[in-house]
């Protein structure tokens, strides 16, 4: 009888199988990898779970390499903090005292200069309305237009135009994106008719979001803005301790960069207003009896998860947790994500009735990423069930007997 158990085993080595065939990663479990868990996990029995470190330990972050920036001075330079900076694009009024020959509306030109009629044009890009309506005071004594102190004009904004800047670095999405994008549909009439406008969509945290938010590894305290050469640096952590966050204007052809720490901070994996508010996850659940994600209630809403979501509560969304103890005891989920520092792909197992049983499960229940995947796998006891059925017609009831018995050894 054993013999026979054993060539029917042989003929279905996976489905009788003691122990989970662990993936293989090329970075060793002792480096310290960022898609996995903060510690390796040490199961109470003797089943191997192998995988890289995705909480690495505070202790080995490291400090910013900030990016250089070429030292470049402007036409004109700011005197007064006197409000956001003007960008290519942006449309304001200019008004003067008892002259009405140079009062209008103006749009600042894509390379950022403002050209008024009879005078040569500047930059305008950079600096804010006070500053641009004292340098116009200036610009009209030296073309004679004004005897000094005669010349007062002011300057208003009519509206902010959308703006395109670039974002590198530790965001899950690099590259250009496009802020206070605005639909015309949608705003409201007295709006237009009123002057004045607000830039709020032009922020550094919009850029950020527009970029699908920093990854877990961002140096949010050294964000990096270079400008026309000149850089400056903004601590972002307020938007995870509550603190006031540095959260300047931005202008067109910004650049904005985030440095990694190189490991990552369980603290920056949770929605604010410069992390994703969601992820995207991939499930696959076709265990019995299930035989399709469908079945399984795998839509639009379970595989949208709020970011923070970890792979415990992933597996339920998936409905690869619960059912019958007998049966589905010792089923085993893949976490299939892309280390997003070394652009490789990386996949851990994890025990389920370990993430459910254990009080430790927070050292090996990793965060889900924006478009991992998940995955669960059968049990052996549903293994074995399944082999009997296959070969049912041809085995006696004592050898399907002995292979339910070698399922729950």
């Amino acid at each position: 009888m054993r013999a026979l158990v054993s060539i029917i085993c042989g003929l279905s080595a996976a489905a009788c199988a003691t122990a989970f065939e662990t993936p293989r990663n090329s970075v060793e479990l002792s480096s310290g990898g960022y898609t996995l868990t903060r510690s390796p996990m040490q199961p109470a029995d003797e089943a191997r779970v192998t995988g890289l470190d995705r909480y690495t330990e505070e202790g080995r972050c490291v400090d910013a390499d900030l990016p250089m920036a070429r030292p470049q001075a402007p036409a004109l330079r700011s005197r007064t903090a006197a409000g956001p900076p003007l960008s290519p694009g942006d449309m304001v009024r200019l008004r003067f005292d008892a002259d009405d020959v140079f009062d209008g509306a103006y749009i600042i030109a894509p390379d950022g200069r403002l050209d008024l009629p009879g005078l040569r044009s500047f930059p305008a890009a950079g600096f804010a309305p006070a500053d641009i309506a004292t340098f116009i005071a200036g610009l009209m004594v030296d073309e004679g237009v004004y005897q000094p102190g005669y010349a007062r004009p002011s300057l208003s904004i009519i509206q902010w135009a959308p703006v395109q800047v670039h974002v590198s670095g530790a965001v899950f999405q690099p590259g250009d994106v496009l802020i206070n994008s605005t639909n015309a549909e949608t705003v409201q009439t007295a709006r237009v008719e009123a002057a004045g406008d607000v830039a709020e969509g032009r922020t550094l945290s919009r850029a950020i979001s527009a970029a699908a938010g920093v990854r877990p590894d961002a140096d949010v305290r050294h964000v990096v803005v270079i400008r026309a050469g000149r850089r400056t640096v903004h601590d972002l952590s307020g938007a995870f301790t509550g603190a006031r966050v540095e959260d300047p204007v931005l202008i067109a052809g910004d650049q904005v960069h985030i440095p990694s720490r190189a490991c990552f901070q369980a603290q920056l994996a949770r929605p604010s207003r410069i992390t994703t508010p969601g992820v995207r996850v991939f499930m696959s659940n076709l265990t019995q009896p299930a035989a399709s994600n469908a079945q399984s209630a795998i839509g639009r809403d379970a595989v949208n998860l709020p970011y923070g979501t970890r792979l415990l509560q992933g597996l339920v969304s998936a409905n690869c947790v619960g059912g019958v103890q007998a049966t589905n005891a010792n089923r085993w989920a893949v976490l299939i994500s892309r280390n997003p520092i070394t652009g490789e792909s990386e996949v851990i197992a994890r025990s389920i009735e370990d993430l459910v049983r254990r009080a430790d499960r927070d050292r090996f229940n990793p965060v889900l990423l924006p478009n991992d995947a998940i995955a669960c796998y059968d049990s052996h006891v549903t293994n074995v069930r399944d082999i009997v059925r296959a070969f049912g017609d041809v085995l006696s009831p004592a050898v399907s007997l002995a292979l339910t018995r070698e399922a729950f050894r």
